[in-house]
């Protein structure tokens, strides 16, 4: 029997404020002259043209540094320091006049990093969904998931699994990634990103009144127990959010089962029309003007202009996949960095998935 220990690898260039080209820079230049010993290390054998104040400050957030230097947060906050020392070692190395000191102990004097005490777990977590825009090494609500399992709450995984039906009132929590207003001629609605242990879904509020109460609640990064009606058609699952609260309050105010239960509800919804089916001739007294369905395209051109998108994107799309003998597909073509790549499966579009999709383009 080997012992095998797992774990999880991302790649460096995904980082938020860090590109594939500065760490390929710094890759390659670790293959030539080794390791680097510590950050003053690092800070003087890299190109600060190639990796600046705020690459350095994502890394530190991601974790990168923490094979040289375990203190996160006092290489976040030092980070104009360290770019400094950057540019002053990279402009004393390529100037072909020696300085006053060169070749002294003062010339290999080290600047100070800011004091500072180490992130603590939670505030670890936040740094790591600012330089990711997800949760890498854990989650929030790992700690608080059997207090909220005791109260009914569900998790994004009974939808990855179809394991919920048309009508179906569920509770579920999440911590806001991100969170939009928009108006229409019915209305302001919200899309709302969240995540949980499971992954990233995305809800929507047509809740006027709600979306105006909430709007203190629903801010990056806060914790939120929200109870939802899910709505399955040929798209897929949609989670409508009808009442919202913070994870905190609704734990604190919720009395506890004593095990584990799921906190499920069929609610009675009207069945909705397939699309492209023929309305039904209902007689009418008067001829009334209907508004028409907005066409979904056989074709459609998606411009990537951010990493996170990407993510996003992914998580929408894995649930509108059509089956092959599904009707009125649609193929979708991704365009990033001067390409156009096909996705091989097309999918199956509703005029509320355009409009996620546009909210996630921003």
């Amino acid at each position: 029997m080997t012992n095998e220990k797992y774990a999880i690898r991302f790649g460096l260039g995904a980082i938020k404020a860090v590109g594939l080209g500065m760490m390929e820079a710094v890759v390659a230049e670790r293959q030539t002259h080794g390791e680097f010993g510590d950050v003053y290390d690092f800070a003087r054998r890299i190109n600060p043209r190639m990796v600046n104040k705020k690459s350095i400050e994502a890394l530190a957030k991601a974790g990168a540094f923490d094979s040289i230097h375990t203190n996160r947060q006092q290489i976040a906050e030092s980070f104009e320091i360290l770019s400094a020392y950057s540019i002053r070692q990279n402009e004393e190395a390529s100037s072909d006049q020696m300085t006053l000191f060169a070749g002294t102990k003062e010339a290999d004097v080290k600047p100070q990093l800011k004091q500072s005490g180490d992130f603590n777990g939670r505030e670890r977590l936040k740094s790591e969904f600012e330089a990711f825009g997800f949760f890498l090494s854990s989650h929030p609500l790992d700690e608080v998931a059997s207090d909220l399992r005791k109260r009914g709450v569900i998790f994004s995984d009974k939808i990855e699994r179809d394991e919920l039906r048309d009508g179906m009132l569920v509770k579920m929590a999440g911590v806001v990634a991100t969170s939009k207003h928009r108006s229409s001629v019915r209305g302001r609605f919200a899309y709302v990103t969240f995540s949980d242990m499971f992954g990233i879904s995305e809800a929507m509020i047509f809740d006027e009144a709600l979306i105006t109460s909430a709007r203190d609640i629903l801010v990056d990064g806060s914790s939120v127990v929200f109870e939802c009606l899910i709505r399955k058609d040929q798209g897929g699952a949609r989670i409508l959010i009808q009442s919202l609260k913070k994870t905190e309050d609704f734990i604190k105010n919720t009395e506890a089962a004593k095990q584990e239960f799921e906190d499920i509800k069929q609610q009675f919804v009207r069945s909705q029309r397939p699309r492209n089916a023929e309305p039904k001739k209902v007689a009418q007294p008067a001829p009334v003007a209907l508004q028409q369905p907005r066409q979904i395209p056989a074709q459609l051109e998606i411009k990537i202009t951010k990493r996170d998108q990407i993510l996003m994107l992914k998580s929408l799309l894995q649930q509108l996949v059509a089956a092959d003998q599904q009707q009125n597909t649609t193929e979708i073509f991704l365009l990033a960095d001067g390409k156009k790549v096909q996705l091989t499966q097309k999918f199956l579009l509703t005029e509320i998935d355009l409009l996620r999709i546009n909210h996630i383009l921003g």
